[in-house]
Formats: C-alpha cells, sequence, structure tokens
C-alpha cells in the first residue's frame, strides 16, 4: 500500500491531457466549416411509361390468370351436373354412347360384356319389356 501512495505522489493525479478552451463550442463550426459542399443531384424527369409499366404488367398478369381459370372451367365442366332436371340427364345419356359412363379400371367385365350383347339385341326398353315377361320368370 505504500508503494501505491508513493506513485501517486511521485506522478500526481494529472494524466496530462487537456482539452482546449471552448473546444466543444467550436469543434461543430469548425467540422461543418470544412466539409466540402454536398452534391445536389437533378432529378430526371420520369416518362408516362415508366410510370405505367408496373400497372400494365399487374393487368396483363390478372388477364392471364383470369383466361387459364377460363379455360380450365371450360376443359372440366360437363353437360351433366347436379342442377340439370332429370329429362335431360336421361336424354344426354341416351344419346351418349354407352361406354362414356363406364367406370374404367373394373373387374366386371362380364357384366358389360354381357350389357354389349343387350344393348345391341334390343333396340328399345319396351322390346326388353316384352320379351323379358314372356319368359314367366
Amino acid at each position: 500500500m505504500k508503494t501505491e501512495n508513493s506513485i501517486l505522489e511521485k506522478a500526481g493525479h494529472e494524466t496530462g491531457y487537456k482539452v482546449p478552451e471552448n473546444y466543444f463550442d467550436n469543434v461543430r463550426k469548425k467540422i461543418i466549416s470544412e466539409l466540402p459542399e454536398y452534391p445536389v443531384e437533378k432529378q430526371e424527369k420520369i416518362s408516362t411509361w415508366t410510370r405505367i409499366k408496373p400497372y400494365l404488367y399487374m393487368a396483363a398478369m390478372f388477364a392471364g390468370i383470369w383466361c387459364m381459370m377460363k379455360m380450365f372451367h371450360t376443359i372440366t365442366s360437363s353437360d351433366l351436373n347436379f342442377d340439370n332436371p332429370p329429362e335431360a340427364v336421361v336424354m344426354a345419356m341416351a344419346s351418349a354412347d354407352h361406354h362414356d359412363w363406364i367406370p374404367a379400371g373394373t373387374d366386371n367385365s362380364e357384366m358389360y360384356l354381357m350389357e354389349d350383347d343387350v344393348c345391341s339385341e334390343y333396340s328399345d326398353i319396351e322390346d326388353f319389356k316384352r320379351d323379358f315377361n314372356q319368359t314367366g320368370i
């Protein structure tokens, strides 16, 4: 402890660094006066095309999406749906080939062969009923 006191007595409490008088009052003014002039760039006039371009691109994007959705709707829509009356469904099925509505990939191939035979043999349901009723089954 005695050595610390002797060091402080020899060196003293002053660090040797001093701030000049009014330094902090004048430093800001001095720095600003030494800075070069800030170059002000002239703004170029924006053309009409540059202003309209993003909106035009966005409109084209939405038009493309609308056309794509319309195409998908046209491809997937059918004349038969749940809103049609039963008569329209029957007429559509009668005019279509009966193979159109047979589900693919079933194992009931014998049933479909028999159906083909019945369809080719009878042109009308009344003929089928007449023959069926004559068998006595």
